[in-house]
């Protein structure tokens, strides 16, 4: 959206105050563009038409302020050194968006890094809160108890619904996080998730946490100003079912009551701590940003930092620089806004985390096209190497636990192989490949299928017939490729090598593999081998013919972090 231009001549009598600016300054007026985010956009504006109201004249000229809302993460991707007067993209003088670390963002953009190593200025501040209708909100046990965002995260990753508090006619429990390469909330919630004990980095024995936000975030929107659309549609509480938490700033939660919407959001401080979204003013160092426009702006940066615009932005539901609510009339303590942020608040991480963390979330969210082949013979009823059961047991707890792993709209199939299970096949199909959250012609939902499967078809017996299997499982998952973005996986879960003397041999295996493999069609082969009896070199042989790679597993946790890494890592 694009805000109005606010010019100089908007005054109370427009043919008198143009007349009278024109009679103070000489030539072309100068235009300060300023991109400010959505949600202090009107604020902005509002401060630049007041400013303007004194007809400013900087070196003899008139002084224009333009003010256009765009998200912050948006101009973080898109600023260029080399935007012309003839270019589709506004010019941008100065960005005021909603976090530093977006600034951060874009020094990482080698060609952008010196255009925004300027001095920033911050305007204001505001808390990143989890915004949750307030019949909802009181169902849950708000204001006595505190609500955290890993607790419904597992809550609605094992599909609780609001019958659980009294509340069956909302349904299921639905979570908004957003996008968090768009929305500053959406960011600052997952890192707070994340960094679980708080040490503003995110390890890798943290990704679970991650996992588990990414897989309980079932409404796509990107960011908060969509989620606070789609909250102005709803007219009751019966019209609640499709609500829920949703990431957003204390001031945006303000605008949304003071609208008196038909139901109220809650500014929740959750039991993770929250993150300060502390709004900027940074001039660009770029040509076009010549000596009077950055006089312009450092006049109006002084303008900002003055009285009248704190109580400004605090009618608006800002806090100021110092995260004091002084002028911050905008807020309802009764709706959870207002409180001393200083005992939950939390740091960002390095911007190498924070870009690590977002990268995660992204292929978290990627979907998927797996077939999952199990080895289920006879040797499989061995003790693990760990110990902890038998080889069998070991690897359905880790099948088990992956199920998690993969987006709700993934394709899942799984197969189990010997020899000779079908006739003189070594393989056999257990669950059909298709939609994890889809269902069965009889009914079954898939991903209860898939579990029941590994618990009860996987009974060991027989040899190891590798080979086959491997060539029938790839030939498979060419037939049933899938595109859209989507990572074609085949795992196969293997404790031997192979013992079926009657099928191919590993020359023949790796001629026919190589042959059937097409580079429009990619699918990644990725071979665990778990246990002392598995030939890794082999293996690895095999599956390097088509690009894959196989790994050594130990324990059913190494299991689930051969898995993650193959999310994590995998393009294209």
């Amino acid at each position: 959206m694009i805000v109005a231009i606010v010019l100089a001549t908007v005054v109370s009598g427009t043919t008198f105050g143009y007349l009278w600016v024109t009679a103070r300054c000489s030539g072309t007026p100068v235009e300060l563009s300023i991109a400010a985010s959505p949600d202090q956009a009107p604020v902005v504006e509002s401060l630049a038409e007041k400013w303007q109201e004194d007809a400013p004249e900087i070196d003899g000229r008139c002084a224009e302020i333009s003010v256009r809302a765009v998200q912050s993460a948006e101009v973080a991707s898109s600023l260029t050194p080399n935007w012309k007067a003839d270019a589709e993209d506004p010019r941008i003088d100065v960005w005021m968006p909603d976090s530093k670390v977006w600034i951060d963002s874009a020094k990482t953009r080698q060609e952008v890094r010196e255009m925004v190593s300027g001095p920033s200025t911050t305007v204001a501040r505001s808390p990143v809160v989890m915004a949750l209708p307030k019949p909802m909100a009181e169902a849950l046990g708000w204001p006595d108890k505190v609500i955290s965002w890993a607790e419904l995260s597992r809550a609605r990753v094992a599909g609780t619904t609001w019958a659980k508090f009294q509340h069956g006619d909302w349904g299921p429990l639905k979570i908004g996080i957003g996008d968090p390469r768009a929305s500053f909330a959406a960011l600052g919630t997952l890192l707070s998730v994340a960094d679980a004990n708080g040490d503003n980095s995110v390890a890798e024995a943290e990704l679970g946490n991650a996992l588990v936000l990414a897989r309980a975030s079932t409404v796509e929107l990107a960011t908060s100003d969509a989620f606070l659309s789609k909250m102005r549609q709803v007219v009751n509480t019966g019209a609640l079912k499709d609500a829920g938490p949703f990431p957003a700033t204390e001031a945006q939660v303000a605008a949304y009551d003071n609208a008196k919407p038909k139901v109220e959001l809650v500014a929740i401080n959750p039991d993770e701590g929250t993150v300060i979204a502390n709004y900027q003013f940074l001039v660009l160092k770029a040509d076009w940003v010549d000596s009077v426009r950055q006089k312009v702006a450092a006049e109006f940066l002084k303008f900002l930092r003055g009285e009248e615009s704190k109580k400004a932005y605090g009618a608006a539901g800002f806090r100021d620089p110092q995260l004091s609510t002084q002028y911050a009339v905008g807020l309802d303590t009764e709706l959870g806004m207002g409180s001393p942020p200083t005992s939950t608040a939390r740091e960002l991480p390095k911007i190498e985390s924070v870009t690590q963390t977002v990268g995660y979330w992204t292929a978290l969210q990627r979907k998927a096209n797996l077939l999952a082949v199990i080895d289920s013979s006879g040797s499989m009823e061995e003790p693990a190497p760990d110990g902890s059961g038998t080889r069998m047991q070991v690897v359905q707890q880790a099948c088990l636990r992956a199920d998690s792993l993969f987006n709700p709209q993934s394709y899942v199939g799984s197969w189990r192989f010997s020899t000779n299970l079908d006739g003189d096949k070594d393989y056999e199909e257990m669950v059909p490949i298709g939609p994890v959250g889809g269902r069965l012609p009889d009914g079954t939902l898939r991903k209860d299928a898939l579990d029941a499967s590994i618990y009860n078809d996987l009974d060991p017996e027989g040899a190891t017939g590798l080979y086959d299997t491997l060539l029938a499982a790839y030939l498979f998952m060419q037939e049933h490729w899938l595109g859209e973005n989507r990572l074609n996986l085949l795992v196969l879960m293997t404790d031997g090598k192979n013992e079926d003397p009657d099928g191919i041999s590993q020359a023949e295996l790796i001629q026919k593999l190589k042959a059937a493999a097409n580079p429009d069609k990619p699918i990644q082969v990725l071979i665990i081998g778990y246990g002392p009896d598995t030939d890794l070199t082999e293996l690895k042989t095999i599956t390097s013919a088509v690009g894959g790679n196989a790994y050594p597993a130990r324990t059913g946790a190494d299991i689930e972090k051969v898995f993650l890494a193959t999310l994590i890592g995998s393009e294209g």
